[in-house]
């Protein structure tokens, strides 16, 4: 006698694929304004049921502690901001976010160039955490890679619940992954 050919299970198929993972860059987890709108927004977007990476030149800082156990923290073991680029980029071209956010001026910078070094489509969005210095290469910087950010945020005006519907609505995901 043969088998049937159907195989298919009485028990119907359920959805267990994760939720979409984003990634937040930030100068340091350090008590300043940059870390704790990180630290924040990190927050809000693991409680809407996404998964979160923060991402740091240097591991270590006292809001490190503050992070939820359940967002990861990943060192890139760079001693300043502005020379983690090729970190971030190789992490980004690895993990594949849904979206990068990079929390501070220097750190939106970093996030954006990172994406467009990593060359995987990854959408990014850049939180200020104060108006941006005036210097020659940061506005130089700020006119190349701005207009390739989904969104620019003001962090110190925009509260992280909002903040991080902003950023969901300009990356195209739901307000909530679950």
């Amino acid at each position: 006698m043969m088998p049937p050919l159907s195989t298919a299970s009485a028990t119907p198929s359920v959805n267990t694929s994760s939720p979409p993972r984003l990634a937040v860059f930030v100068s340091g987890l350090d008590d300043t304004p940059a870390g704790r709108a990180a630290v924040a927004l990190a927050d809000a977007l693991r409680l809407w049921g996404y998964g979160i990476d923060v991402m740091a030149p240097m591991g270590g800082g006292p809001l490190r502690a503050a992070l939820h156990p359940g967002i990861g923290q990943i060192d890139l073991a760079k001693r300043h901001t502005g020379t983690s680029v090729l970190a971030l980029a190789r992490i980004v071209a690895e993990r594949r976010p849904a979206g990068l956010i990079g929390v501070g001026g220097d750190a939106g910078l970093v996030a954006l160039g990172a994406v467009r070094l990593a060359r995987q489509g990854t959408p990014a969005a850049v939180l200020e955490d104060q108006p941006p210095s005036d210097d020659g290469v940061r506005r130089v910087l700020r006119a190349w890679l701005h207009p390739h950010a989904c969104i620019v945020v003001s962090g110190a005006t925009t509260p992280p619940e909002e903040a991080a519907r902003l950023v969901l609505t300009a990356f195209g995901l739901p307000g909530e992954a679950r």
